[in-house]
C-alpha cells in the first residue's frame, strides 16, 4: 500500500492518485537524482549510489524534479513548522546586546544579526536588498537610514522566511540553489506587490506616522494597472506576512527604541508628508495565507520545471548566493 502525503489515505501500489482526495501521490523512495525506485529502507539509490535524501541541494536539475514538484503542489506544511520556523529565525536576537548610542546605529545592529548590512553612497534609491545584502543611503538623515534598514531588513525576513518554508517541505538544508529560486519567486511583479505593501507595512510600524508612506508599492500596482479586488487580495497576503513580523520585530525594537527613532525624525526636521491612501487592513488566517503562498510559489516552480531555458536566469543569482555562503 501506498500512503497519500496529503489526507494519510493508504491507496493500492498501483494508484498514481489518491482515491480519497485525488491528489497525486509521492512515491516514497525514489531518488532525485536518477529517478530509481528504491527499497524503502534505503539511504543510497541502488542505481546511481547517490544519497537519496539530500543534506542540501546543489544543482537546478536536482532541484527542478518531478518528485519535487510534486511535494510542493501537494504539500501538507502545518502551521506549527511554521512557527517553529519563525521562531528559530528571531531567536539569534536573543543571544545580542544591543548596545548603539544612536537609533540608527540600534537598528543597525538588529539587522546586521540577520545578514549583511552595508552603507551605499550612490544612486537615487535610499536603500535595496538582494542576495543578502541589505544597503542603505548613508548620505541621508540618520532618521531615514534608520527606517531605510528597517524596511530593507523586512525585505530580507521575507525571504528568510521563504527559504526556510521550502526546505522544510523538501526536507533539505538552504542552500545556494534553494535561495535562488526564492530570489526569482519574491522578484515576479505581482509578488513584488506583496513584498513591498508588506516591507512598508513592517516600516511603518516603527516609524511616526506622518512620515510613514507607501511610495514602492503604489509604483507596483500602477505599473501593473492591478484592479481593486486583485490589489484587496495582494494586500491581505502582504498584512498577514507583516503583523507576524512585526510580532516578534517589537521586542527589540521595543517602546524606548520607537520613542528615539520618532525624536530623530524630529530633531532632523524630515518634511511630513500625509498618506495618499488608507489602504486597510485586510489579513487571511495564518494557514490560509500559508497555503496561498504554497500556491504562488508551487505555480512559479512548475513554470520553471516546465521551462528549461527560464531557469538559466537563476545561474547569475546563484552565483551571487554561492559568494557569501
Amino acid at each position: 500500500m501506498k500512503k497519500c502525503e496529503v489526507c494519510g489515505t493508504l491507496n493500492l501500489k498501483k494508484n498514481n492518485y489518491c482515491t480519497h482526495c485525488g491528489c497525486r501521490i509521492v512515491e516514497e523512495n525514489i531518488c532525485p537524482f536518477c529517478g530509481q525506485k528504491n527499497p524503502d529502507a534505503n539511504d543510497i539509490c541502488i542505481n546511481c549510489h547517490s544519497q537519496i535524501t539530500p543534506i542540501a541541494i546543489d544543482s537546478f536539475d536536482v532541484l527542478f524534479t518531478e518528485h519535487n514538484l510534486s511535494r510542493i503542489l501537494n504539500a501538507n506544511f502545518p502551521y506549527d513548522d511554521y512557527v517553529d520556523i519563525l521562531d528559530n529565525i528571531f531567536k539569534k536576537l536573543d543571544y545580542v546586546n544591543i548596545s548603539g548610542e544612536s537609533p540608527k546605529e540600534k537598528v543597525f545592529q538588529i539587522a546586521n544579526v540577520f545578514t549583511y548590512v552595508v552603507p551605499k553612497s550612490s544612486g537615487i534609491q535610499r536603500g535595496e536588498y538582494g542576495s543578502q545584502i541589505i544597503l542603505f543611503d548613508d548620505r541621508l538623515d540618520e532618521s531615514l537610514q534608520t527606517s531605510t534598514i528597517i524596511h530593507e531588513l523586512a525585505h530580507f525576513l521575507l525571504f528568510d522566511i521563504t527559504v526556510n518554508i521550502l526546505s522544510k517541505i523538501l526536507d533539505v538544508n538552504p542552500s545556494p540553489v534553494i535561495k535562488s529560486f526564492v530570489e526569482h519567486f519574491l522578484i515576479l511583479p505581482e509578488i513584488e506587490v506583496i513584498n513591498e505593501f508588506y516591507a512598508h507595512s513592517v516600516e511603518n510600524r516603527f516609524i511616526p506616522l506622518k512620515y510613514q508612506n507607501f511610495n514602492s508599492f503604489i509604483k507596483c500596482i500602477t505599473d501593473l494597472n492591478m484592479g481593486s479586488e486583485e490589489i484587496d487580495f495582494y494586500i491581505s497576503i502582504a498584512n498577514s506576512f507583516a503583523y507576524e513580523v512585526i510580532h516578534y520585530l517589537q521586542k527589540y525594537i521595543d517602546d524606548d527604541l520607537r520613542e528615539s527613532i520618532r525624536l530623530q525624525f524630529k530633531i532632523d526636521m524630515i518634511e511630513a508628508k500625509k498618506l495618499e491612501s488608507d489602504f486597510g487592513d485586510m489579513v487571511f488566517d495564518p494557514q490560509e495565507k500559508n497555503m496561498i503562498f504554497l500556491n504562488l510559489i508551487g505555480g512559479h516552480f512548475e513554470y520553471l520545471f516546465n521551462n528549461e531555458e527560464a531557469r538559466e536566469e537563476l545561474g547569475y543569482l546563484k552565483n551571487k548566493f554561492e559568494d557569501f555562503d
